[in-house]
């Protein structure tokens, strides 16, 4: 102990110089905004850095378990081609409407109310904030910001994000949108009274919105609540996605969206 004081009374010049250094790059990065904006990229993209090292060495104790959802992923969305080319015979031409771009989640929240997932893919590679995020088993989010070589999601789990949806059995146009409770369900709202929903029924994606294709998965209705004075049911789903574990996703391009925006707001706007 004597050692450690007698050390520390011996550098102790050296030692406040370090500090007054410290206190002077803080008050220069709070109180200037092109050093903080820099300090802020430089920052996000360590912490990014670091996310991705430390999946890269948790996925290499977990390759077996990897590949298994890869394969059931692959397996589904071969079933998803199947039973579209069975249900369509003529030529789809809105299928050209949309590019998907393979990333690696790196980083993911489910806890909390408002998540978010990082994934590996960025500017560089084509990723654009507004951009939908799907994977195998169906909608994960929407791109919120991007850098070079990463970008943020914000999850479906959370509590401001709305997806337009559809309930396949009765074409009934609802939203669907976290509350918040169990990661494995979200409410399906709006759905009025007079249609006869049922548990089981699929959810899936309007296409109504610029963001998702339609038929994009959501989920089955897991509970059906209706008072006498309601409106519209109380219903809720069990997301079609594991957000626990998830490991790749498909960030979803519209090469179509600023026409098609801008012809929805001209409509509005007359």
């Amino acid at each position: 102990m004597q050692n450690l004081l007698n050390f520390l009374y011996r550098f102790r010049t050296f030692g406040l110089f370090l500090l007054l250094e410290g206190v002077c790059a803080w008050l220069i990065i709070a109180y200037n905004k092109r050093p903080n904006a820099a300090f802020l990229n430089s920052s996000n993209s360590l912490v990014a850095s670091i996310n991705s090292l430390t999946s890269n060495t948790t996925n290499y104790f977990q390759l077996k378990q990897i590949n298994d959802h890869l394969v059931a992923e692959n397996q589904l969305l071969r079933e998803q081609l199947a039973n579209q080319s069975l249900g369509k015979v003529e030529l789809d031409s809105s299928k050209e409407r949309y590019i998907f771009r393979k990333a690696k989640v790196i980083n993911n929240t489910f806890r909390r109310s408002m998540n978010y997932m990082t994934l590996d893919a960025g500017l560089n590679q084509g990723i654009e904030p507004g951009m939908g995020v799907v994977s195998g088993a169906g909608v994960v989010g929407q791109v919120k910001s991007a850098s070079g070589n990463f970008s943020t999601v914000t999850s479906l789990l959370h509590r401001n994000l709305m997806i337009s949806s559809d309930i396949v059995r009765t074409n009934t146009l609802c939203t669907v949108q976290w509350d918040g409770d169990s990661p494995l369900q979200a409410e399906l709202k709006y759905v009025p009274r007079h249609i006869p929903i049922q548990v089981g029924d699929s959810v899936i994606t309007s296409g109504y919105n610029s963001i998702y294709p339609e038929g994009i998965m959501l989920g089955t209705i897991a509970s059906i609540n209706l008072e006498d004075n309601d409106v519209f049911y109380e219903a809720k789903i069990d997301l079609s996605v594991d957000f626990s574990s998830v490991s790749y996703v498909f960030v979803v391009e519209n090469i179509l969206i600023e026409e098609q925006d801008s012809l929805q707001l001209e409509a509005i706007n007359d």
